[in-house]
């Protein structure tokens, strides 16, 4: 099966979904699927659409809401869950799963097994900035080619779009300059951090050994511009980590392959004859889950009222809040820890992510998200 006949299965599962924008607004689909070069078995994972995040002054202090809605994010998230529950219904069941096996005291992904990313449109940040500057008009480049802004530091990030005809550089969600600022980094900044510490995350290193992405199919790139967004996204999404050193054992720097697709996303900008705008509602969906696929708005699960948000049975499945809790449940002990502190238990990443944006790492700029919204209880 080759990787345009696998979107086409990202598609259809998307489609059976039934989730739509409303009329004249487009969203960004991504997926992450595993596949079997043994056995050419594929297992599509998690799916995510979404283009928006939460605002600094907004974020949740309990959890209970995702910071950041991007597609590529949610799919994210949606893969981790993916692999924890796996995890447990492999220690609850004793019986082997078709996709990952016992390592040590860990779980890796079984001999053959890959996993791989589909996003239906460049991510946002550096890889995307000379892809959109070809769909400007000559008014709105010509002002951003006379914008003065302040010299950058390579400890800083550039707001947004900011800056944009510097390469290379961290950026924070979103890219409009009059929206409120955010904690959130582009989704250029995160794939590539996946490139040196995995897809895992913190939580998720506490059971499983680094996963990292075999290639990364992207959507909507005619084929004139696909030499540049080529040279931008292997740049971007790994090329300026190159190098990194120091990284503890078991982490390593990987080189995602970048592929390029001619199919068209229903419900990408591409797709409509006049878009009005990005949608706002986000779609998470996961595989072998006990819920129903979420909608999401401002990262709380759309209809939920205000007063209802921390029960169990109203949060999103992908929140902080949610994926702490499972992460409780697999360490099969009574934690008295705070999410915060469960992550920074987590040494041998810690130590990986220290070189990454730590002082003199390549990624030293990044934008760390405030400790006070993440000293919650699971």
């Amino acid at each position: 099966m080759n990787h345009d006949e696998i979107v086409d299965e990202i598609f259809a599962l998307y489609k059976s979904l039934n989730f739509a924008p409303p009329d004249g607004k487009f969203t960004i689909l991504a997926s992450f699927y595993l596949l079997n070069n043994a056995t050419g078995a594929l297992k599509i994972i998690s799916i995510g659409t979404g283009t928006k995040c939460l605002p600094t002054a907004r974020l949740p202090a309990s959890g209970e809401a995702l910071h950041d809605s991007h597609a590529e994010v949610l799919a994210r998230r949606g893969a981790l869950r993916w692999f924890m529950e796996e995890i447990k219904r492999v220690s609850v069941s004793q019986l082997a799963s078709d996709w990952i096996c016992p390592c040590g005291h860990k779980f890796t992904l079984v001999e053959g097994a890959e996993l791989h990313m589909y996003i239906s449109t460049v991510p946002c940040g550096d890889a995307s900035t000379r892809f959109l500057a070809t769909f400007q008009d000559a008014a709105m480049a010509s002002l951003k080619d006379s914008s003065v802004y302040p010299a950058l530091s390579p400890s800083q990030a550039s707001r947004g779009r900011d800056n944009y005809a510097l390469f290379g550089v961290l950026r924070t969600k979103p890219g409009r300059a009059d929206s409120p600022p955010t904690q959130s980094m582009s989704c250029s900044d995160k794939i590539a951090s996946w490139s040196v510490l995995g897809i895992q995350g913190a939580l998720g290193s506490r059971f499983i050994k680094p996963i990292y992405v075999a290639s990364i199919t992207i959507g909507e790139v005619s084929e004139v511009l696909r030499d540049t967004v080529l040279k931008d996204c292997r740049r971007a999404l790994y090329g300026r980590l190159e190098g990194i050193d120091g990284l503890p054992e078991g982490f390593s720097y990987h080189s995602p392959e970048i592929r390029f697709t001619d199919r068209v996303f229903i419900h990408s900008r591409d797709s409509l004859p006049i878009a009005s705008g990005s949608c706002h509602d986000s779609l998470c969906s996961l595989a072998d889950a006990n819920c129903v696929p979420e909608v999401l708005i401002n990262g709380y699960r759309r209809g939920v009222s205000p007063k209802h948000r921390l029960r169990d049975k109203s949060l999103p499945v992908l929140s902080q809040l949610s994926l702490f809790k499972l992460y409780n449940e697999l360490s099969c002990a009574i934690s008295m820890q705070t999410y915060h502190a469960a992550k920074q238990c987590q040494t041998e990443y810690q130590e990986a992510k220290q070189r990454l944006v730590g002082p003199g790492g390549p990624f030293c700029g990044w934008v760390k998200t405030n400790s006070n919204v993440q000293n919650f209880m699971g």
